[in-house]
């Protein structure tokens, strides 16, 4: 059974997205490849919801991701981070996905925003080592603000 503070935005074939708005966080989970139009429009959503709601924390599962396509690499770095920059985005977990050539986009487009960002990134091999790292995270941000 969902928290009552847990919202599901948008469950479908392409991604399932979710709002814990206790945790200041939003979870994407990529159900397989997304094509161009899709992946942007998504991002775009998400970015919304980050905007609106104050959130601090994102997860994106992308397990089960598949590959990026380097015109979306490209424009995740030039058009969509600069955005995300404005949002107010504090921690991002990603869980890695089993295809190597998402996976190595992925790492790609963190080491191209390394030190330009506001926001910490992280790689980790499943979702509760993720969850785990952002909920450390967010307490330490509450403390922070205090």
């Amino acid at each position: 059974m969902a928290s009552p503070s847990i919202e599901i935005i948008r469950d479908d074939d392409k991604v399932r997205m979710e709002v814990d708005h206790g945790r200041s966080l939003i979870t994407t989970t990529w159900q397989g490849y997304v094509p161009s139009p899709d992946y942007r429009a998504i991002l775009l959503q998400l970015l919304d919801l980050i905007t609106e709601h104050e959130l601090k924390l994102w997860i994106s599962d992308s397990t089960k991701m598949g590959v990026i396509l380097r015109s979306d690499e490209k424009w995740s770095l030039e058009v969509y981070t600069p955005m995300l920059l404005k949002g107010g985005l504090r921690r991002l977990a990603i869980v890695r996905s089993t295809d190597f050539f998402s996976q190595t986009a992925s790492e790609r487009m963190v080491d191209a925003t390394t030190g330009k960002v506001p926001y910490v990134v992280e790689f980790f091999n499943d979702k509760e080592a993720a969850l785990a790292w952002l909920e450390k995270e967010l307490k330490a941000l509450r403390l922070r603000s205090l």
